[in-house]
């Protein structure tokens, strides 16, 4: 019972004594408000096609329109609403992240979710799931009373764990999905990806063309992504198991010409970099680079 009090007592003193990771939180927020920007920047000229054809209803009650007044705009002129979204998004970047700026990326995140519905994919779904976690993950203005301050704290240091749950819950789903999967236990699945003339890299016309190589290359996915669940949580294998998940997806980028979801899953592997491991990083890298 002694052990059990002092471990609960560890775990309480964890949540509310101070924020967790404020320096990886904060570089995983802007990656997150960049990578919006740029993909708003690139979408702008194809959304701008299929707002003829999705009209948004404008909402009768006074926060409906509040929250999707802005989806509303898009579908009257949508020029003028990814205009305004860049300026805010940009005016994000620039202020210090607090629940004002936080909040407002979320709203724009939303809005953005409704309008691009008819061309969303899985890395809409991440980034709107995301950002609803940034809002607890603001901590300006700090609170000065005790009870407020501890609420702030612990709010943070939950968004932070369940934001992590999140990511990791995306990569368990899909790794089981795959384990029960006989097309991807037999290495079938990289065949038929090799005939996806729409996202499949035509630069590499038969490098899923291997009978051999396919299986290896299904399994290796399938085990990463399981893998990946429990070595992100560990000291030893976290940089390395980090790393393997940045080129597991630059491999995915490269292959099936998918740059928005592998960015979007690169970001959100930030989330697991302590601030302590910036280091250890540093020196690998140089160790990696030749001696002057």
């Amino acid at each position: 019972m002694l052990a059990l009090k002092n471990n609960i007592e560890r775990l309480s003193n964890h949540f509310t004594d101070d924020f967790c990771e404020p320096f990886a939180t904060r570089i995983f927020f802007r990656s997150l408000v960049l990578y919006t920007l740029l993909k708003v920047s690139l979408t702008w000229p194809l959304s701008r096609m299929i707002a003829v054809h999705h009209t948004i209803s404008f909402p009768r009650s006074l926060a409906a329109k509040i929250l999707v007044g802005p989806a509303y705009l898009y579908s009257q002129t949508p020029d003028i609403f990814y205009a305004s979204v860049i300026c805010l998004l940009v005016a994000i970047i620039i202020l210090d992240p607090s629940y004002l700026t936080n909040t407002v990326f979320f709203w724009l995140a939303l809005n953005l979710y409704i309008i691009n519905l008819p061309i969303t994919n899985g890395s809409d779904i991440v980034l709107f799931m995301l950002a609803i976690w940034c809002i607890p993950l603001s901590r300006r203005p700090v609170f000065k009373e005790p009870y407020p301050k501890v609420l702030q704290i612990t709010a943070h240091n939950l968004a932070l764990i369940c934001c992590q749950l999140q990511v990791v819950f995306i990569y368990l789903g899909s790794g089981i999905d795959k384990l029960l999967s006989e097309v991807w236990r037999s290495g079938e699945a990289f065949e038929y990806i090799r005939h996806l003339e729409v996202l499949y890299n035509p630069v590499l016309p038969s490098f899923f063309a291997n009978d051999l190589w396919n299986p290896i290359l299904s399994w290796a996915t399938i085990l990463f992504e399981l893998l990946l669940v429990a070595l992100v949580w560990t000291k030893k294998f976290r940089i390395p198991a980090l790393i393997t998940g940045m080129i597991f997806h630059l491999f995915i980028w490269i292959v099936l010409s998918l740059p928005d979801f592998a960015l979007m899953m690169m970001i959100s592997l930030i989330f697991f970099i302590k601030y302590s491991d910036y280091d250890a990083i540093k020196k690998c890298i140089r160790r990696l680079l030749p001696s002057g």
